[in-house]
């Protein structure tokens, strides 16, 4: 089979590789679209790793190994790659935990569901496990529904797929009032604000200072009908030393009765960040942890796949914007390049496997 091999210039080696078999408690899949993320052209640039980089996918199952139970040769669906490991999704076939494999309806296209799978689960670690929001499921959730009860919550980054479907889950979740940043490239989710609920989508560049673009989220969050007018818990999709600042500052203050203090989350490792309000508990979130052996973190990956299968087909939980390479995976190395300098924004790259010169046409070799 071909497989790309990801170089430190984010150039790309196409190799000829045998098809991998999958081992217990994962599947092989067929791959018909291969996503990417900005961490396909980071890994070998910042940890010196060269390899296959991919963890997007859509297809179909070709196998399963042991211990493997809901997928069959033939399935649609989606994965999530385990990161930094052999047999990623830059090639023809590509290997996959059960767990973090999810069924597609047949109404949802391959390119759709290719953009959803990582980015998707960054946002449910994001939300549900370092926020500790309650799930769509909750009890609090359900009466949040019925009462109308005010929970804020700002995310940073709405054009972002980690930011947009952290905007689509949180309404899932009758989190009220979502107060998001992003900019004219952001209109797309807008159908997934309500503005009856205070929901809103701040324009970043409307604010010609960061000082402005605080005062204009700080008075999104009191008109929205937040509680004491504040919001406590943040998302930062972005994730960068100035954006940290601005939303520890954008939610800062003093701790509640019971001692609790704002929190903000990023998805780049930063709990510390030099001139972040120090009022602000920030933490990282890490989407490797539904990879994690622990048998509690799997449930993560699983339960959430079910509902992302469930959101696709019910429709309040679509793909991500995406533009598709040309080439296959000859024109992998222009799309990590275009993510690399900022070029491809607000959309999923996305590589159609089978055509790439060479491929072979659905033949297991």
């Amino acid at each position: 089979m071909k497989e790309v091999i990801v170089r430190k210039d984010t150039s790309v080696d196409i190799i000829d590789s045998p098809v991998p078999k999958p081992g217990p408690g994962h599947v092989l899949i067929k791959v018909v679209i291969a996503g990417t993320n900005p961490k396909d052209w980071k890994v070998p640039i910042y940890y010196g790793t060269e390899m296959n980089t991919g963890d997007d996918v859509a297809g179909t199952v070709e196998a399963v190994g042991e211990d493997v139970v809901g997928f069959h040769k033939g399935d649609r669906v989606a994965a999530f790659h385990e990161m930094r490991t052999p047999h990623g999704t830059f090639a023809e076939y590509a290997i996959a935990p059960y767990y973090t494999t999810f069924h597609i309806p047949d109404s949802t296209s391959f390119e759709e569901a290719a953009t959803i799978p990582l980015a998707a689960y960054t946002s449910v670690c994001a939300l549900f496990q370092e926020l500790e929001l309650p799930e769509p499921w909750s009890p609090l959730s359900k009466a949040a529904g019925k009462e109308g009860t005010k929970r804020p919550l700002l995310i940073y980054g709405a054009s972002t797929a980690t930011g947009a479907f952290a905007i689509k889950l949180a309404a899932a979740a009758n989190i009220h009032p979502i107060i998001t940043v992003g900019s004219k490239r952001s209109e797309f989710i807008k159908p997934f604000l309500d503005e009856s609920k205070g929901d809103v989508l701040v324009d970043y560049t409307d604010y010609p200072t960061g000082e402005e673009l605080i005062k204009a989220i700080q008075e999104a969050v009191k008109k929205g009908g937040a509680p004491d007018g504040r919001c406590w818990k943040a998302f930062d999709s972005i994730s960068q030393d100035d954006t940290i600042r601005l939303v520890t500052k954008a939610i800062a203050g003093p701790p509640d009765a019971a001692g609790r203090r704002p929190k903000m989350t990023n998805i780049y490792f930063k709990t510390e960040v030099e001139g972040s309000d120090p009022s602000v508990d920030i933490v990282s979130s890490m989407v490797g942890q539904v990879h994690y052996e622990d048998e509690n973190d799997k449930l993560i990956g699983i339960t959430w796949g079910a509902a992302f299968a469930r959101g696709l087909r019910e429709g309040w939980f679509p793909g991500h914007p995406y533009t598709i390479g040309k080439n296959g995976l000859d024109g992998l190395s222009e799309g990590l390049k275009g993510l690399k300098d900022g070029k491809i924004r607000a959309q999923k790259f996305l590589t159609r496997v089978s055509e790439t010169p060479g491929a072979s046409d659905g033949k297991l070799l």
